[in-house]
């Protein structure tokens, strides 16, 4: 499953900004000519009989997923950076 909080926690790259005031998530969408979908390395549609919607679904759901977790990064206390 592409969206696991274990993965998700794994590869989101969260940095802080260049003067340290706020973060950056980055998320990297790759598409590929043959149609295979990767976010941030994870292949999300590796099945080769996935139709074109199954890998952008589920290049929304990893997204949907991840914000919740950026956001509890900077929490109510002020911004708590990654290791």
């Amino acid at each position: 499953m592409p969206a696991s909080l274990k993965r998700i926690r794994e590869t989101m790259n969260v940095e802080p900004t260049p003067r340290n005031k706020g973060l950056t998530l980055t998320l990297t969408l790759t598409a590929y000519d043959n149609r295979m979908l990767e976010l941030d390395t994870v292949p999300l549609n590796d099945h080769k009989n996935d139709d074109d919607v199954t890998g952008w679904l589920a290049a929304a759901e990893v997204i949907t997923a991840t914000l919740p977790l950026c956001q509890a990064q900077v929490g109510h206390e002020g911004m708590k950076f990654p290791n």
